[in-house]
């Protein structure tokens, strides 16, 4: 019987091409069920993002609302005070006793000197009322 074993070679080969058939069908079809899927993923995370984003831009417009409500109410205020003068700045002599010392205290200093000496003789005050 020389045909069955071709007939059954034939079947094995149908069934063979069959299983490939439906591997390479059932290979498609997950394919396009994944990027289906993959597609509504990415719609959900754009139209969560259109949403965060139209948050952001309402709170930006309510916040400059604000801005410029607070701006236009917003005054300035002036604070003046009395000036006392304890003793005359420029005077005759220009300068007191004391400020001759701080200066020359302050150029030793800058000049990296030693202090002069505190206890020295002082001149005398300006004797010129204040202006």
């Amino acid at each position: 019987m020389p045909g069955v074993p071709t007939l059954a070679l034939a079947s094995a080969l149908a069934a063979c091409l069959t299983g490939i058939g439906g591997y390479a069908y059932g290979v498609h079809v997950g394919t396009a069920q994944e990027q289906a899927a993959q597609k509504a993923r990415d719609d959900a995370r754009e139209t969560l993002r259109q949403q965060t984003q139209a948050r952001i831009d309402t709170s930006a417009q309510a916040h400059q609302a604000r801005e410029y409500a607070r701006q236009t109410t917003v005054r300035d205020i002036y604070h003046e005070s009395e000036k006392i003068i304890d003793r005359p700045v420029y005077g005759a002599a220009c300068i007191d006793a004391d400020g001759v010392r701080l200066l020359d205290r302050a150029a030793a200093t800058a000049n990296g000197q030693r202090e002069p000496d505190p206890a020295g003789p002082a001149a005398q005050p300006s004797a010129a009322p204040a202006r």
